[in-house]
């Protein structure tokens, strides 16, 4: 296959399994030599910021001089995005050759255990990531779950340094469970026994993540239940010498921060950088690169700013809200929004928009179902915002931009790529980020301890 006769493969198959189960790819890997346990892996779950904190851990590894694998999802513009080694994207060429590979072998399987049949699209995923960073002989794999946790392909790791679980939420109630509690056991199923945990969960959710890691006899350090100890003060002691290098943006960012730094120091991954620890963090922070999440870009040739940031549920929309007014305090926000169907989109509008923000609602072009862009709006007239429908997302885009020098797009990414589109971006690397420090917001962020 070539590159593009690959990503029509991959389209084709099967989204999901009827009944979730890590049957189908935990036989396959075994049955190929289990390419996932070639390296040690960092495994990151949790309901926001798990994509940040797996940027921010990778970063600061390879800054400690690792050779690292990031798998991550979901894609802006590329597939190959989510797809890493030190830092660099796969190749087309690559892509489609692995991806052959692992079709022939796929299809081998599915012959071999009819009753289990072939990979489905994210296991097959898995597979091309866990591959490539066996042949490539990373030092270190840095992996996200993709859905959840317990029946995620991710699951299969073996060779888990540290398990990082950001924090819980509601989102993808319909699949995970509708209460924080069976989300959070859902997610705490990635935890390994005597596997070190290290998590940003609170009240209930930490609760099931700590009883998860005392059946399992794992460590478990939770940033915010108080951590205390030698230990607990050198992670603190260099995430404060080192946040103010921090270039992800927003004050939930710092949170995910210190999950990196924990995460560097429970590894075991600073202990062989003995002094040097502050100054590889430091480096890490630098240089990470989280695109669609609060990411400023100016629109070229002018003065204009463009927020793009993917929050698609209640905590990622307060978060966002809670950062675009310690940036702009008391302004009135143009938004451009599109959600998905299965997002609760009346409570996405509610901890977003307030009275006097304009919105400039559509629906992206996606095969997933999206929310309906009238009803939408009504929600945000509701709120006393102005709220207006558009055809696509890119015709909303235009439409707030002719009437503002700064625009928020945000309700899925979905909707952050068709305006990633729009500014005729071919990979997510054409948006490297406005180097934008806040310091007055992070002097404002009380210690996390």
């Amino acid at each position: 296959m070539d590159y593009s006769e690959c990503l029509s493969y991959i389209e084709s198959l099967s989204p999901t399994l009827e009944k979730p189960s890590l049957t189908r790819i935990a036989a396959f890997m075994a049955a190929h030599g289990n390419w996932q346990n070639q390296y040690p892996v960092i495994h990151v779950a949790g309901t926001n910021g798990k994509g940040s904190t797996v940027a921010l851990i990778d970063s600061i590894a390879r800054a400690a001089g690792l050779k690292t694998g990031r798998f991550t999802g979901p894609h802006l513009l590329r597939w190959n995005e989510r797809f890493h080694i030190d830092g660099e994207p796969i190749s087309d060429l690559e892509f489609a050759r692995i991806g052959s590979y692992v079709r022939d072998l796929s299809q081998e399987f599915a012959c071999a255990n009819p009753e289990i049949g072939p990979l489905t699209w994210f296991e097959f995923l898995t597979v091309i990531a866990f591959y490539w960073f066996a042949e490539n002989r990373v030092d270190l794999g840095v992996i996200e779950v993709g859905l959840g946790g317990r029946f995620d392909a991710t699951n299969v790791v073996g060779n888990v340094l540290v398990s990082v679980i950001t924090n819980i939420d509601l989102d993808h109630t319909h699949i995970l469970g509708n209460t924080v509690e069976e989300i959070a056991f859902e997610k705490s199923g990635i935890i390994k026994s005597a596997v070190p945990v290290v998590s940003g969960a609170s009240g209930a959710a930490l609760g099931v993540i700590s009883n998860r890691s005392k059946q399992l006899g794992c460590d478990l350090f939770a940033i915010n239940d108080n951590p205390k100890g030698e230990l607990a003060s050198k992670i603190q002691s260099d995430f404060n010498a080192c946040r103010e290098s921090l270039a992800l943006l927003g004050s939930y960012q710092q949170e995910n921060g210190l999950l990196a730094v924990a995460a560097f120091h429970i590894s075991g991954l600073a202990a062989r950088n003995p002094g040097r620890s502050q100054q590889i963090i430091r480096s890490g922070f630098e240089h990470a690169y989280w695109p669609g999440r609060l990411q400023v870009v100016r629109v070229p040739g002018s003065d204009r700013k463009i927020v793009l940031d993917g929050a698609h549920n209640v905590a990622g929309a307060e978060a966002l809200r809670a950062a675009l007014e310690r940036i702009h305090p008391r302004r009135k926000i143009q938004f451009v929004i599109g959600c998905f169907e299965n997002k609760n989109a009346r409570r996405i509008v509610d901890a977003l928009v307030r009275a006097g923000d304009c919105v400039y609602a559509s629906q992206a072009a996606t095969r997933r179902a999206t929310f309906d862009k009238e009803q939408l709006a009504i929600f945000c007239n509701e709120r006393g915002a102005r709220a207006s429908t558009y055809e696509t997302i890119a015709d909303a885009f235009r439409a707030a931009l002719d009437k503002s020098e700064l625009v928020v797009v945000t309700g899925s990414f979905a909707t952050v790529r068709e305006v990633m589109i729009a500014l005729g971006w071919k990979s997510v690397e054409d948006g490297s980020p406005e180097c934008v420090k806040i310091s007055d917001e992070r002097k404002r962020t009380e210690d996390l301890f």
